[in-house]
């Protein structure tokens, strides 16, 4: 019998458990009014934000208000009052399909009731093409990359319009995939930029290339992995003058020191600019029509290490981490180093 009892005891703790659980459960939620809007950018709208409880009645809440993605929006005010109301105007800076997020405030992560209004704004009419930093005066036997920007009537950059680039004398001078101009023979040519029924034009002169001989060099032959190496480049005509207007393009080949089949990493951009991640000997070349020019360098092991000293420990138990910072001190604190830890909720626990 004492079994039974103890049997039935248990059974109505779970359900007056079940109740309460399902009770805390009932969640608010918000309304809004309208519950959607369609904005052209520039415009403004107008909806009433009302946070209510299971019963539909006001939830006593005050809630935070603003646009996604960032910057898309601006609404006002991004708060409510305490009740749990708020008339928001909304203005639109950004097309696309985008949303008026709210979320309740409170003190745990969990407790966070969120809701969404969708907002459509068009994309305006497309208004033009820009060059970019565009060069008039190409070289035979070289490429050019032309890059363009378009905007629409708001003077929004559309980044999504894909512009075709084209040559109107195509045995001068033509494009490759990569919106590069490749160079022919001696001669003019328009350059004809496209996207829809909107176009940009550009006179371009192809002359004969003057350049017989490139040169190349480096302050050093030998430098550590990470290690910035500036290379310098010399066009030069049949009287050793240097040609400043002329694409001089660098490349690299190499060959690690360490291990079977691994890369040698590295980089070297448009201004000559080297470094290695992985230890070897590198050949850069600098090439300008059909000259060329060649430098091999050696890099070596960085082998920076130190001991790390572990000097105590710190749990954070309560909720989720998601980074770990660590910095030097500075000023008064030098000589002293420092960690935090991040939370999920950004709650301001570290």
């Amino acid at each position: 019998m004492k079994k039974l009892y103890i049997l039935i005891l248990i059974a109505l703790s779970i359900g007056f458990g079940q109740e309460s659980s399902e009770k805390k459960e009932a969640k608010h939620s918000f309304i809004f009014e309208p519950d959607s809007l369609f904005l052209n950018i520039g415009e403004t709208g107008t909806v009433t934000i009302k946070l209510v409880d299971a019963d539909g009645n006001l939830a006593n809440n005050p809630f935070y208000v603003y646009g996604r993605p960032r910057r898309a929006l601006e609404s006002k005010p991004r708060i409510s009052d305490s009740t749990g109301v708020a008339v928001v105007t909304i203005k639109a800076f950004k097309p696309g399909k985008l949303n008026l997020s709210v979320r309740s405030i409170s003190q745990k992560r969990e407790d966070r009731v969120m809701g969404n209004m969708p907002i459509e704004v068009p994309f305006p009419p497309l208004d033009r093409i820009v060059f970019n930093d565009p060069i008039s005066n190409v070289y035979v036997g070289t490429s050019v990359n032309y890059k363009t920007e378009v905007f629409d009537k708001a003077n929004l950059k559309r980044t999504e319009s894909k512009v075709l680039l084209s040559s109107s004398n195509s045995d001068v001078a033509e494009f490759d995939s990569y919106g590069n101009l490749v160079a022919k023979k001696s001669g003019k040519i328009t350059l004809i930029a496209s996207v829809d029924d909107i176009k940009e034009s550009l006179n371009i002169k192809v002359s004969k290339n003057p350049v017989r001989k490139i040169s190349l060099s480096a302050d050093k032959d030998e430098i550590r992995t990470g290690d910035v190496l500036q290379f310098n480049a010399k066009a030069m005509n049949r009287a050793n003058k240097v040609i400043k207007d002329i694409p001089v393009t660098f490349s690299y080949s190499g060959r690690v020191e360490y291990g079977i089949g691994l890369p040698a990493s590295a980089l070297i951009n448009k201004d000559g600019k080297f470094v290695a991640e992985t230890p070897g000997i590198f050949t850069v070349v600098a090439q300008s029509g059909r000259f060329s020019a060649i430098k091999t360098i050696k890099v070596v092991q960085r082998n920076v290490r130190k001991e790390v000293k572990v000097v105590g420990h710190g749990t954070v138990s309560n909720v989720n981490t998601s980074d770990l910072w660590v910095w030097p001190g500075i000023g008064k604190h030098k000589g002293k180093d420092f960690a935090a830890t991040g939370t999920w909720s950004a709650n301001g626990e570290a």
